[in-house]
């Protein structure tokens, strides 16, 4: 019985034990408030357009490619304008001529003004397509149609300008008009977006006559305007820089001496490279004795060199010298083809040259360099 009192005394004492262990116990814990996040916004491809759009007008072109390589998918016609430029032109040490015309062809069907004067180019040339003169020509007609239509509100209206100066200076897609070419240049001139190449050849318009009379002022500040941008691609390894340096230097644009053995350095250089410009440029000084003794022999092989890639100016001048018998039997037949060949090929002065029955007529070659 003791025993039982015993046992019972002690269950009792342990209760409240047991029931104090309990409220000691640590509550749950609460869940945490759960807090929602902010979505980062979008970026904007309009503005990450601009962004590289605008690499590209300050000429920093390697890193406008890989902004726009970025913004391939956005289906952008303007991307594909500005890759199609560099890949054509070579802007960013990658020139492939087929796959820029590819590029800018599809800027064109895009809206692209622009893009189809270069397209245009491309056929005329034989750059990258085939050579097709009649679908250059249907090209360049409706370039200048889309061009007008938008004028000051094409977002590339400098590119624009000059391209449509050219076409209505040299009758591409539409009649020649020196005054409309005139108007089309000034206002390509005082804009900002132009290559170095876009604005050499808007500085030849400059000297020359076809916008009605030569302005060397103008020409001249464009020529300086492209002589960096010029010997940074060059530097890149363009060829197409190169040479128009050589030029430069041929006849002393842009503030640059007269130099015809630097002219010739650059223009072997890249001619030994495969550029067909410069081959004929090296055959010139060599036919014509600029900065070297004339040498007949190596210009009828360089001659050959770029003809071989369809130049009309080497082609032109193989006719030199079968018409003149400089090194080779005379031949007013031999330089008639040649001159034809020539012609077919976008020679401008062919034609003319064809109609000359005085096969001892001086044929002076130093107005025909390009």
């Amino acid at each position: 019985m003791k025993r039982m009192l015993a046992l019972l005394l002690i269950v009792c004492m342990a209760l409240p034990l047991c029931a104090c262990a309990k409220k000691t116990e640590a509550p749950a814990p609460t869940a945490a408030p759960v807090v929602e996040t902010t979505p980062e916004p979008t970026p904007d491809p309009g503005a990450k357009i601009d962004e590289a759009a605008a690499l590209f007008v300050s000429g920093q072109y390697a890193e406008a490619f890989e902004r726009l390589k970025e913004l391939e998918g956005s289906g952008s016609a303007r991307v594909a304008a500005l890759l199609g430029k560099i890949y054509y032109e070579g802007l960013a040490g990658r020139e492939d001529a087929a796959r820029g015309v590819s590029y800018l062809s599809q800027a064109a069907e895009g809206g692209v003004p622009s893009a189809r004067s270069l397209v245009a180019e491309a056929y005329a040339r034989g750059n990258g397509v085939r050579r097709d003169m009649d679908e250059a020509e249907k090209h360049y007609a409706q370039f200048v149609t889309d061009a007008e239509a938008l004028a000051e509100s094409d977002p590339d209206h400098a590119p624009s300008s000059a391209a449509l100066a050219k076409c209505y200076a040299e009758g591409l897609g539409v009649s020649k008009n020196a005054a409309r070419a005139r108007s089309y240049a000034d206002k390509a001139a005082t804009a900002e977006g132009l290559t170095p190449f876009e604005t050499v050849s808007l500085a030849d318009l400059y000297a020359g006559e076809k916008l009605g009379s030569p302005d060397a002022a103008k020409a001249d500040a464009l020529y300086r305007a492209a002589l960096d941008g010029l010997k940074a691609l060059r530097e890149a390894g363009n060829l197409k820089a190169e040479k128009l340096l050589g030029d430069y230097y041929l006849d002393g644009l842009g503030g640059l001496k007269q130099d015809y053995a630097k002219a010739m350095e650059l223009y072997l250089d890249a001619g030994e490279k495969g550029c067909a410009d410069a081959q004929a440029q090296v055959a010139y000084l060599y036919q014509n004795g600029l900065g070297v003794e004339a040498d007949y022999d190596k210009a009828m092989d360089w001659n050959n060199r770029a003809a071989e890639q369809g130049n009309a100016q080497a082609m032109e001048q193989i006719g030199a010298l079968y018409q003149a018998g400089l090194n080779v039997t005379q031949s007013m037949e031999e330089a008639s083809r040649w001159y034809a060949k020539a012609k077919e090929a976008g020679s401008e002065r062919a034609a003319a040259l064809m109609e000359q029955t005085d096969i001892t007529a001086v044929y002076n070659s130093h107005e025909a360099h390009a």
